[in-house]
């Protein structure tokens, strides 16, 4: 269908273009938000060509297009007569920061809803330097196995290259952190900069684990490829900064609000929340990394089943800090070949439809969401497909348990941050040269599971 002719119709179903307050787009999906979500028609956007399924929130409704949604978004500016939205936060897979802000007030679910969303758009844009740092380490590893020299100036430079961005993550974070909570970018880096002193790691290399601030004792701490800390760091000078800002005058402002901030906050954060978050994130991955090393085949079993569930409720979010905590401290994480296996149990799933489907409409959905789900963008598998037609869905949950338990019986590793998928099989390089086979092993038992359940459970087009 025409951008145009899809976007008008989506206009007719919404209540016309006066009923937007703003509209933005992420990876797969138009998102807009409503003045009055009475007026939209969720049903009868369904049923437009071109739109893989719709997704409804308190006060925004989130339309699935598919990978060519940038174009259409930019139809939509020009037929509504709206301006493009980019100073909204927005993540991959759920609603804007504003508009889940605004929802807490009529939401009793919304602070849950909201605290994964937080941590979605502190991550989500730092994520695509993780997974290319990732695949410069596993380049690296396939380049060692081939016969470079481990021990030289060029292996050296590369895993220079490959761990920077680890050794100082928390500065990425601040500054996703302090987009989030709405203070100064640079300020959250000064005070990330006071956290990561060379002073600190001196202090720790002559063996100094205790110091103190005004007599005020508190444990020191080397906060280099820590995530936690820096976060609530950031949460806290925000607050810090919105109530120095309040009682300066205008003129001072641009001196004294700095100055005071890092002044209150950053001892504060020394003394209290860098060492209470570092314990919380160490004991985090840990208890994550002994639940899939002692659990067995049960830990990926439930996780690979209930996984796909998590996304759809927008949950998967507070995962991530988990991920990267293992990678940062372990180098590995058990969570995303499990993950993984759930998103091509998605894919399977559709690949299921698209056989046994007989309307061409339908085909043309599943065949394109398969191909983005094997990819790893599973939103056209799961809203388009699989959750529309409800028994692929259920498939796919079989799917993702088998794949899942499969990764954990043989404590399958990731060891670079990334959307796991057959494409993206680089993060799955390590030490072990089959743990790489093996987890595309998992993800191929999870595709074919869901492939073949959905054939026999079949499914009713007419949904």
């Amino acid at each position: 269908m025409n951008n145009k002719k899809l976007v008008a119709e989506i206009l007719s179903n919404i209540g016309g273009k006066g009923n937007i307050a703003n509209a933005a787009h992420c990876m797969t999906r138009l998102r807009i938000t409503l003045k009055d979500q009475s007026l939209a028609k969720p049903e009868e956007i369904k049923k437009i060509d071109g739109v893989l399924g719709v997704v409804k929130g308190e006060n925004q409704i989130q339309i699935v297009i598919g990978t060519s949604v940038g174009n259409v978004y930019k139809d939509l500016v020009e037929v509504a007569g709206i301006k493009e939205e980019s100073a909204i936060d927005e993540n991959p897979d759920g609603m804007d920061i504003k508009s889940t802000k605004d929802s807490l007030k009529n939401s009793k679910g919304s602070i849950l809803t909201g605290f994964f969303e937080t941590i979605a758009g502190i991550f989500n844009p730092i994520v695509p330097a993780l997974a290319g740092a990732g695949l410069v380490r596993a380049i690296l590893t396939i380049a060692v196995v081939m016969g470079l020299n481990n021990k030289g100036n060029t292996y050296f430079v590369i895993n220079t290259i490959a761990n920077g961005i680890f050794v100082f993550l928390p500065f990425l974070l601040a500054v996703s952190a302090a987009k989030q909570f709405k203070m100064s970018q640079y300020v959250a880096l000064t005070i990330c900069a006071a956290m990561l002193s060379s002073n600190w790691a001196k202090l720790i290399t002559e063996g100094t684990t205790a110091f103190s601030f005004m007599s005020i004792p508190f444990t020191v701490v080397n906060y280099s490829s820590s995530v936690l800390p820096i976060i609530f760091a950031v949460w806290f000078a925000s607050y810090v900064e919105r109530y120095v800002d309040k009682i300066i005058p205008g003129a001072l402002k641009i001196i004294f609000v700095p100055a005071l901030t890092m002044l209150i906050a950053t001892p504060v954060i020394l003394i209290t929340i860098g060492p209470a978050m570092t314990f919380v994130g160490l004991k985090l991955a840990a208890a994550v990394t002994i639940l899939f090393e002692k659990g067995g085949i049960l830990a990926g079993l439930i996780y690979g089943g209930v996984y796909s569930s998590m996304v759809v409720l927008g949950i998967h979010h507070g995962m991530v800090p988990v991920l990267i905590q293992g990678i940062t401290t372990s180098g590995f994480n058990y969570i995303s070949p499990t993950s993984g296996s759930a998103n091509m149990a998605q894919a399977g799933a559709a690949f299921g439809v698209w056989l046994k489907a007989k309307n061409p409409k339908t085909k043309t959905i599943a065949g394109s969401a398969t191909i983005a789900a094997i990819t790893g963008v599973t939103e056209p598998a799961i809203y388009g497909v699989n959750f529309r037609f409800k028994k692929p869905f259920y498939a796919a949950a079989i799917g993702g348990a088998c794949g899942g338990a499969f990764a954990s019986f043989f404590a399958l590793k990731a060891y670079a941050m990334g959307g796991p998928s057959f494409l993206n099989f680089a993060m799955f390089i390590g030490e072990n040269p089959s743990n790489m086979w093996l987890v595309m092993v998992g993800f191929a038992i999870a595709f074919a599971v869901a492939t073949i359940l959905t054939i026999v459970f079949g499914f009713d087009e007419n949904l």
